[in-house]
């Protein structure tokens, strides 16, 4: 999408052509078979994972390692988000939640804070400059949606899960979940995708850029502005370069997002049972989608650095 046209009625029909569910299944054709092909290269991977005597041995390996290396973030974050501290403690020092718990506690946010990318100066000023009650009414509001969401899609909800409406994940918007410009899909996706895995697909920068190239950007699938709704040209921004740049596009609805990523997990955990005969736990779901994101956008390292500019390796290294 081109940043010029997002308050325009082409940039409207595109947003709203997102959200199309024919449009989704029109996209998902072309997504599926190089999906297919990137697993094939991603299963590879693994089945020499820490070189054990069997492919079956390296899948284990690597499955325990991925919910390991998960363990620590979910632990912390169900502590420092709890219902309890969220209403009792936080409530009555809003000041405290955002200069210590989330600059110094929540890590992706810290960690942002931290960043030396030029492409984080405007959300640092957008955070640093919002309101300390706004940032707990949005986390509060998120952290609650999360938890009811969890409890209420059990395994049989998620197997019927098939559109963008069965998601249900639009009714963030309603529910005050984000905060624009500053508590954004990154964000929420990634804190939320540590605490339940099963439910929040998370990766979001990567996830987007991956189903770029898994689309095969902009050849097939043409949109209102001629461009692939995965991407985000930076028509309106001044380059060191002097050309264009290009950024996944972090308007990305959140609800579609999940719904290509809940497609692609079906494919894996279909191809991990065929490969290797085990079942995948669902528990863990999107933490298998993480792992495939990273795969193929390090597939593509290069060419990601080539449509961000090449002027700031950092760029791509957001901690969301």
């Amino acid at each position: 999408m081109q940043q010029s046209y997002l308050d325009t009625d082409i940039g409207r029909a595109e947003f709203k052509l997102i959200n199309d569910q024919e449009h989704f299944e029109e996209v998902w054709s072309v997504i599926e078979p190089i999906a297919r092909r990137y697993a094939d290269g991603f299963f590879e991977g693994i089945s020499r994972f820490k070189e054990l005597p069997t492919a079956q041995d390296s899948f284990s390996a690597f499955l325990q390692d991925l919910i390991l290396k998960n363990d620590k973030l979910h632990d912390k974050y169900h502590a420092i988000f709890g219902m309890d501290v969220m209403e009792e403690e936080y409530a009555e020092d809003t000041e405290g939640f955002k200069n210590t718990i989330l600059k110094k506690e929540c890590d992706v946010i810290r960690n942002t804070l931290q960043s030396k990318s030029e492409a984080l100066k405007d959300w640092k000023a957008k955070f640093y400059g919002c309101k300390s009650q706004s940032l707990y009414d949005t986390f509060f509001n998120m952290i609650t949606f999360a938890a009811d969401y969890d409890e209420e899609m059990d395994e049989d909800s998620i197997a019927l899960m098939d559109t963008i409406a069965d998601c249900r994940l639009s009714e963030m918007e309603d529910e005050a979940c984000y905060q624009p410009g500053v508590v954004g899909y990154g964000i929420v996706s990634n804190i939320l995708n540590h605490m339940y895995p099963r439910t929040f697909p998370g990766n979001y920068k990567s996830g987007v850029w991956s189903l770029y190239f898994l689309s095969d950007g902009t050849k097939v699938i043409k949109t209102p502005t001629g461009t692939s709704e995965f991407s985000m040209v930076k028509d309106e921004t001044w380059s060191k370069t002097g050309i264009y740049e290009m950024e996944h596009n972090y308007f990305f609805p959140f609800e579609t997002f999940c719904m290509y990523t809940l497609r692609i997990y079906r494919l894996l955990a279909d191809m991990i049972g065929k490969r290797y005969q085990k079942e995948y736990p669902a528990e863990f779901r999107f933490l298998l989608t993480n792992s495939f994101y990273e795969y193929v956008t390090s597939e593509n390292k290069a060419n990601i650095a080539t449509l961000a500019g090449n002027d700031d390796v950092l760029k791509f290294n957001t901690p969301w």
